[in-house]
């Protein structure tokens, strides 16, 4: 009975182990691939892995020299913080009102917001251009964090209002009401510590899709020193980089680093704050 069952486990753990490498194999080649010299990255017979001789780190060198990469990426990073941090602040006060408050038209405005969240960004192209052009803000960075922060607002506020509602027991602000505090600071010192779980999520969530998005940027941007990393690889695979794949998957392993970081970051609130809401 006992060798059966290390037999299914050894089994179970093989299993997994494959699947786990055929996802991963697309990222291993492109991180490989970013280390190759251009003549072993574009060559069909180089074997899956090159000797050391062919491994080099000139690729890196030139997205940061040659394309003004750090641009793009200081871009990255202003838009992307940008956008959560006003995504957090209106969508932390909305979703506790939604969750807490009894209001005319609550619901009808929650799942209006929700409904949103479902609408294809492609199908708003030109009215988000029209107002943004009526508002003379065309190729401003102030433009792509307003836009990106309105459409991650509703996915914000979807996540902490079922945090706030299952999440957080009301006897807590009741405690903390009859300790003398008033509606706002029971908030304020009670509730919003305790929802950090959840407000670190939506942080999470709102990063990543402000920091993925070309939608936006690409649209309401046409100046070079307006564009963001994402962006900018569009337009690096438009030049003749195109044939130094090399370069290429360089400037997407560096896109992909902050993500990377930021979830390493929050990633022991990310599974309280999704889990508490349901």
């Amino acid at each position: 009975m006992l060798n059966d069952t290390r037999r299914t486990r050894t089994l179970l753990y093989l299993g997994l182990g494959a699947i786990a490498l055929w996802a991963l194999l697309p990222y291993l080649w492109v991180l490989r691939t970013s280390f190759l010299d251009s003549f072993t990255a574009i060559d069909p017979n180089a074997p899956y892995l090159p000797s050391l001789d062919n491994f080099t780190l000139k690729s890196y060198g030139q997205v940061w020299s040659r394309f003004d990469f750090v641009t793009f990426f200081t871009n990255s990073i202003i838009v992307s913080l940008g956008a959560t941090v006003i995504s957090l602040a209106f969508a932390i006060p909305s979703a506790y009102a939604f969750a807490r408050l009894d209001f005319p038209g609550r619901k009808l405005l929650f799942y209006t917001a929700v409904f949103t969240i479902m609408f294809p960004w492609i199908v708003l192209t030109i009215p988000v251009y029209e107002v943004f052009t009526w508002l003379n803000m065309i190729n401003t960075l102030e433009a792509v964090i307003i836009a990106l922060s309105i459409f991650t607002l509703p996915q914000a506020i979807w996540l902490l209002q079922g945090f706030f509602r299952q999440g957080i027991p009301e006897n807590i602000e009741e405690a903390a009401l009859l300790d003398g505090h008033s509606e706002l600071t029971a908030f304020l010192r009670v509730v919003l510590p305790l929802s950090l779980p959840a407000v670190a999520a939506a942080g999470l969530f709102s990063f990543i899709i402000a920091w993925n998005n070309f939608l936006w940027v690409f649209i309401l941007t046409t100046d070079k020193s307006q564009r963001t990393a994402t962006v900018a690889i569009h337009y690096i695979l438009g030049s003749d980089v195109m044939r130094q794949w090399n370069v290429l998957m360089a400037s997407a392993v560096l896109l992909i680093v902050p993500p990377v970081i930021f979830y390493t970051l929050a990633q022991r609130y990310v599974g309280e704050g999704i889990g508490g809401g349901y």
